[in-house]
């Protein structure tokens, strides 16, 4: 690994660090990024979310790198001497680092062109932390002409050493599904109950029962989680409430579970409702689907990463986790893998991610370059 592009990449990161923005506004940097690609002479196409798709190599298939660009609504309190100059706002979940590390890869991978047996995709994805800008990519083209063969992307984790990487293949995040309830009832003075039909207390017992879908609807084997993040309703504290809005998320690992559970919440809603005289509209919204990793791809690039990080370094997980990210729209369109890389440094005390204070260890830069790097040569290559 080159120590130029090492401490090159480490300053990309700063200057990332240093100008975060928001899904859906990240102009400057994605000007940024256009301006650095240019600098390297790399072809780029833009989606219509700006989104960008940049090319290295040629050939009729290709090999996919994606890092997502966006950030927070943090305000910052590490006290790190490049922390965030835009008040509210924050690389707290180390889009910056993913997105240096992709700009450190292409100029390696640029200084190899000629040598290339293939060509290199590298997308650099808006709006992963709502919307999901990797969908708009997808379905605008990014992984054809030439058609993607295998996709990889890399996230920090702040709960793994630095200079360490774990995978999992299969299932690795959750399906995501929105969850929209009105409980309609009816309205009469809080003196008098007996007149109306309490929305509220309907709706209580909605959230209640809801909660038994993946205690004894589902067996223990099977992920599951239901929650209701807000609930709304009442004018008074003399008013028995007319209607109530509830809100919340549903996660699942697989599309057969999701299409159970969405059954499973009609059914209590409603029936719940209709039980004590109320009316219950449920709308539910598939939202991000499940990552799932492609096996063979994912043993492959774990045994890469124990050739070049070390066989201690490298751990196999089987657990998956029931956040959601939205690779699994790149991930759901070829071969993927998506895997971990550790940010906690030495004398570190735990970190979390979307926490103020987060600031991984830039150790993990390293980490990232090498193995994407690796990883792409070696799918180019046919070698597992």
């Amino acid at each position: 690994m080159s120590r130029s592009v090492l401490e090159e990449t480490v300053q990309l990161r700063r200057k990332l660090h240093q100008f975060p923005e928001l899904s859906g506004e990240e102009h400057q940097t994605l000007a940024f990024l256009r301006s650095y690609l240019d600098g390297l002479s790399i072809p780029y196409e833009t989606c219509s979310n700006g989104g960008i798709c940049a090319k290295i190599g040629r050939g009729d298939r290709a090999v996919g790198l994606r890092a997502d660009v966006d950030a927070l609504p943090i305000q910052e309190q590490t006290g790190l001497p490049y922390a965030s100059q835009n008040p509210g706002v924050m690389h707290a979940c180390g889009h910056d680092v993913h997105t240096a590390v992709l700009l450190g890869v292409a100029k390696l991978l640029k200084s190899m062109e000629d040598e290339l047996p293939g060509m290199v995709k590298l997308f650099f994805q808006p709006a992963e932390e709502t919307v999901g800008g990797a969908k708009t990519m997808v379905e605008e083209g990014c992984m054809t002409h030439p058609p993607v063969d295998a996709v990889l992307a890399l996230h920090v984790d702040p709960t793994l050493p630095v200079g360490t990487a774990s995978f999992l293949p299969g299932k690795m995040n959750a399906a995501v599904i929105e969850l929209d309830i009105t409980v309609r009832g009816k309205s009469c003075h809080g003196a008098h109950p007996e007149m109306g039909v309490d929305a509220i207390v309907t709706a209580a017992q909605i959230v209640t029962a809801l909660q038994t879908i993946p205690s004894r609807f589902t067996a223990p084997t099977t992920p599951v989680v239901v929650t209701i993040g807000s609930i709304h309703g009442g004018t008074g504290r003399n008013i028995v409430a007319g209607e109530v809005q509830l809100t919340g998320t549903v996660r699942v690992l697989d599309n057969e579970t999701g299409d159970a559970v969405k059954r499973l919440i009609r059914q209590i809603a409603q029936n719940t409702a209709a039980a004590f005289g109320a009316e219950a509209d449920v709308s539910l919204t598939d939202d991000y689907p499940a990552l799932i990793n492609d096996s063979a791809l994912t043993h492959q690039m774990a045994g890469l990463a124990r050739q070049l990080l070390g066989e201690k370094s490298v751990v196999l997980c089987d657990t998956p986790s029931m956040g959601a990210d939205d690779f699994a729209y790149f991930s759901g369109a070829a071969r993927g893998c998506y895997f971990n890389i550790g940010t906690l440094g030495a004398g570190q005390e735990g970190q979390s991610l979307h926490s103020e204070f987060f600031a991984p260890d830039e150790g993990c830069i390293l980490t990232g370059l090498t193995l994407l790097t690796a990883g792409v040569l070696s799918q180019l290559e046919g070698k597992p």
